[in-house]
């Protein structure tokens, strides 16, 4: 059994952009721009009972998003992800009560 597995994990946000001050906010409300961002695209991830990984990388990485969807604190936008055999953002008592350590 794998502890974690995940195919074609993927998070983007999305949010209205605005120009600055205050006439940018009032002009937001009628005619904001709708712009997506990928926190995190398409990680492929097998980790078996026991082994030991970290994350590395710059700051907008991904990794604490990752890291998000792996606990089940964030719902992924694509692709799945299994924790211990759980889909970890259905917050299972099984799930919660398991220690991953």
């Amino acid at each position: 059994m794998k502890a974690i597995s995940a195919k074609n994990l993927s998070k983007a946000y999305w949010f209205y952009e605005k120009e600055a001050g205050l006439s940018g906010s009032v002009k937001a409300l009628f005619r904001g721009k709708k712009v997506f961002v990928e926190a995190v695209r398409e990680i492929d991830l097998d980790i078996e009972i026991g082994e030991v990984m970290g994350f590395i990388g710059p700051n907008g990485a991904g990794k604490t998003t990752t890291l998000k969807m792996l606990s089940g604190i964030l719902h992924p936008t694509n692709g799945e992800v299994k924790v211990m055999g759980y889909l970890p953002f259905r917050r299972e008592k099984c799930f919660l009560k398991r220690s991953l350590l």
